[in-house]
């Protein structure tokens, strides 16, 4: 594939009103990049070199006036988070049900549109262990939506799989459902199940979208799906106390083996969200391992599995 460069047009991010999207704006336009921001029903921070614009990735007809005045679209509106559209643990699982969440719906929707725009980019970030067979809904969701990118005819296609995030501050919906175990007081419960877990931080995500926003094939269609992986997985236990060391800025007496795994399940349980549609610290570590993956419907397996990582140091990624 020849490298050549990409025109100088603006390009556009989906869920730019999100923590991530936010990050990734700031990001992006930090280096004098023109953006598009399409926003919902939240209007989004102010941006140096951003645009804001009120569009419902629901509908088809309402994308394509935005889509106009790019060639590049960074996908990152997503609902429901770890949980996934719906937001509840209670959701159909069916796989008609999952291809119709309202995720892949958007993702179909904004597909559709480039397509009849004749937009020449998608960048759509994914998460590792996506499968149409996963427990996690998530993870089923996100199997689906690539699907719709992967089978597209959009010319360029760049999937980026990212896995627990660290790095986007305190804030985030991954610390708080950690909020559960780590507020206990004098010891940290720690569990004995959750290892090959895969921590990826918004500094891997600026260099993979700097990276796909670099390249471009001329007139040669491609696809490509990075997974950000570390080199060195890190198991839930490793995870918590980091969490908890870098929230109370000290390490606590620990309990692990199977009195700390029962202590920790008790606490979840206990002191976890009482609210359906929140997720617990558990169904991080249930989409954050990378497993075999079934490749998405109709893609050569030659164009997958491009494994990009490096060492991951869980207290400083955190």
């Amino acid at each position: 594939m020849s490298i050549v460069p990409t025109p100088k047009r603006a390009a556009l991010i989906t869920g730019v009103a999100g923590t991530i999207g936010s990050k990734i704006a700031d990001h992006l336009a930090g280096q004098n990049k023109q953006l598009i921001g399409l926003y919902r029903n939240k209007l989004p921070s102010s941006h140096k070199n951003v645009l804001p614009l009120c569009s419902d990735l629901m509908s088809t007809d309402s994308i394509h006036a935005p889509l106009k005045s790019t060639d590049t679209v960074i996908h990152l509106a997503w609902q429901g988070g770890v949980l996934g559209a719906g937001s509840s643990r209670t959701i159909d699982s069916t796989h008609e049900h999952i291809r119709s969440s309202q995720n892949v719906m958007m993702t179909i929707n904004l597909v559709r549109a480039m397509e009849r725009v004749n937009a020449r980019k998608i960048i759509f970030l994914s998460w590792v262990g996506v499968d149409r067979k996963a427990c996690s809904t998530m993870l089923r969701e996100k199997y689906w939506a690539e699907n719709a990118v992967i089978n597209s005819s959009i010319p360029e296609k760049i999937i980026i799989r990212a896995g627990i995030l660290g790095g986007s501050g305190m804030e985030t919906e991954f610390f708080k459902a950690a909020d559960s175990v780590t507020k206990l007081p004098v010891f940290l419960p720690l569990p004995r199940s959750a290892d090959g877990l895969v921590l990826t931080t918004m500094q891997d995500i600026f260099w993979a979208i700097d990276e796909a926003l670099k390249v471009s094939s001329g007139q040669e269609a491609y696809c490509r799906v990075v997974d950000l992986t570390s080199t060195n997985p890190t198991t839930g236990a490793e995870l918590l106390a980091a969490i908890d060391s870098k929230k109370r800025g000290k390490r606590r007496l620990t309990i692990g083996g199977f009195l700390g795994d029962l202590l920790f399940r008790w606490a979840v349980k206990k002191f976890g969200t009482a609210k359906i549609n929140e997720p617990r610290i558990t169904d991080f570590f249930t989409a954050g391992r990378l497993v075999e993956k079934s490749p998405a419907e109709g893609v050569p397996a030659t164009r997958l599995g491009m494994h990009i990582g490096h060492p991951t140091d869980v207290a400083s990624a955190l």
